[in-house]
């Protein structure tokens, strides 16, 4: 008897395909709540980082140096404290950016899989209460990583003038290792994101609840994931390179090359709508990649604890009538608990 498909996926552990196929359906039932939402997000972000920036250069004295005036020690300073700056502001949006992406992209998703449709409005409703812990989430992952680059930086000066140039190969291979384990590490906490929009969970609990989910499976979420990466890379790179290519090109065209302040006015502008453009071919790739990680999510719950027989009681109980409600919240099943017909909490 072939199991239950009522939305975009059937009701039964899912294969890789299957999570692919789902999360393109579940974008394309949903296309303003899902795409909407990533194209507004990623723009808004693009143009907060290329304003704050402007204005952090502006005040470090960076627009000067640029213009090719009289360099000194302390205009090279603060234009680097500039970029230093803007980058770690950028680094903040981006990172607050993608996971709130990730939690709220999650409804939408599960939604398609009882298929439910949701708009705009009824996902950030859904949401409404839990976009705090994920830009906390984002804040925490920032200072951790950026915690992280300080004591590598500071840990690769001690061992360069303890051990001089043969120091080079022994901190080559940390910053392997480190890499190796931060790559661990963000699989097994990929799934906090949607654990805290559809559990409602705080912030460190969703943490330790995608570490249990992903025990055992950390190969496969790693394939998934990596497999996603790779497709929506390929094509936004084939997308967005040329429009960028064409944009530096045209910034010779417009400005004067001999006049400083008349290519900085120029570039301006472009610069920005080089970003903007890239955001929203950038924000289709998130969009794919949240929906990938809700399933994932949702694959692993039907594994450990037959969350597909919660989905299915819930769609039955609806009786195939629109609700405004987050699939399986406040459900019978605990988490991690069994249910009838499953062998235990870790599935068939």
């Amino acid at each position: 008897m072939a199991p239950p498909k009522p939305g975009v996926i059937p009701l039964r552990p899912l294969g890789v395909g299957e999570i692919l196929d789902g999360a393109f359906q579940a974008a394309r039932k949903n296309a303003a709540a899902v795409f909407g939402t990533a194209v507004l997000l990623q723009v808004v972000i693009s143009a907060l980082a290329w304003l704050v920036g402007g204005l952090i250069i502006s005040a470090f004295g960076g627009l000067q140096v640029m213009a090719n005036e009289e360099l000194t020690d302390e205009s090279a300073l603060a234009f680097g404290l500039s970029i230093i700056i803007s980058s770690l502001v950028l680094g903040l949006l981006s990172s607050v950016g993608v996971l709130v992406l990730q939690g709220v992209l999650a409804i939408p998703t599960a939604r398609a899989a009882v298929n439910q449709k949701t708009s705009f409005r009824l996902m950030f409703a859904l949401a409404k209460g839990r976009i705090g812990a994920l830009a906390g989430l984002g804040l925490l992952y920032l200072a951790l990583t950026a915690l992280a680059l300080v004591v590598i930086i500071a840990g690769s000066f001690f061992l360069a003038d303890q051990l001089g140039v043969s120091s080079v190969w022994i901190i080559v291979l940390i910053i392997l290792a480190l890499t190796a384990v931060s790559i661990w590490i963000g699989i097994k906490l990929m799934l906090a994101p949607a654990v805290i929009i559809m559990e409602r969970a705080p912030l460190f609990h969703s943490l330790a609840r995608s570490w249990q989910l992903t025990n055992r499976s950390w190969w496969r979420t790693f394939g998934i994931i990596l497999l996603c990466t790779i497709i929506v890379t390929v094509i936004t790179s084939v997308i967005s390179m040329p429009i960028s290519f064409i944009l530096g090109l045209a910034g010779p065209l417009l400005g004067d090359p001999t006049s400083a302040e008349s290519m900085l006015s120029t570039m301006g502008p472009l610069t920005l709508a080089s970003m903007l453009l890239s955001s929203i071919f950038s924000a289709i790739g998130y969009a794919f990649q949240a929906a990938v990680i809700a399933l994932v999510y949702i694959d692993l719950r039907i594994r450990r604890e037959g969350f597909d027989v919660v989905l299915l009681r819930e769609h039955e109980a609806s009786g195939g009538q629109e609700t405004r409600s987050i699939p399986g919240l406040g459900a019978g099943t605990a988490p991690g608990s069994a249910v009838p017909g499953r062998s235990g909490p870790w599935g068939p």
